[in-house]
C-alpha cells in the first residue's frame, strides 16, 4: 500500500512538472527574460541587448529556462502532488515559494555572469547553481509545509 502511494505521488509529480515546464518553454516571457538580463548585466557591468548579455566575445542568452520558473515548476509539482496540506495552504506555499525562487534566481544569473567575466568556467557555475536552486526548492517545500503545520511528511504521500 505504501509503495502504491509513493508511485501515485511520483506519477502526479512528473505529470504536473512535465505539463508546467512544457508550458514555460512556449510562453512569451520576453519581459521577464529582458528584465533578468538588464538587472544582471547592469550589476555585473557588462553589455546587454534585450535578453542577450555580452561578456567579451561570449554571448549569454537568457531563455525561458533561465527565469527561475522551471525551479518553480518543481516546487508546484511537489506541492500539488501531495495529499496535504489543504488547497488554500498549497496555494500560499506556492505563491511564497515561487516569489522567493524568482528573487533568488537573479543573483544566480549574476553569479554565472560574474564567473564568466572573471574567466572562470561559466558552464560549471551555471550547472552548480541550478542544482543549488533545486536544493532550495526542496528546502522551501520542506520548511513551508512545516510552517503550515505538516509534521508527519508521510501524510503528504
Amino acid at each position: 500500500m505504501k509503495n502504491q502511494k509513493l508511485v501515485l505521488f511520483l506519477l502526479k509529480f512528473f505529470i504536473i512538472f512535465f505539463v508546467i515546464s512544457t508550458i514555460i518553454e512556449f510562453l512569451d516571457l520576453t519581459f521577464l527574460r529582458e528584465f533578468i538580463a538588464y538587472i544582471s548585466a547592469s550589476y555585473v557591468g557588462v553589455e546587454f541587448s534585450g535578453s542577450v548579455v555580452s561578456i567579451g566575445l561570449t554571448k549569454f542568452i537568457v531563455v525561458n529556462s533561465c527565469t527561475g520558473l522551471v525551479s518553480g515548476a518543481i516546487l508546484i509539482a511537489l506541492v500539488f502532488a501531495g495529499r496535504k496540506p489543504e488547497p488554500q495552504k498549497k496555494l500560499i506555499l506556492t505563491v511564497f515559494g515561487l516569489c522567493l525562487l524568482l528573487i533568488v534566481n537573479i543573483p544566480r544569473v549574476m553569479l554565472v555572469l560574474i564567473s564568466a567575466k572573471m574567466g572562470l568556467d561559466a558552464d560549471l557555475v551555471h550547472i552548480t547553481t541550478w542544482f543549488l536552486m533545486s536544493a532550495l526548492v526542496i528546502l522551501v517545500w520542506y520548511y513551508g509545509n512545516k510552517a503550515l503545520g505538516i509534521t508527519n511528511f508521510n501524510e503528504l504521500i
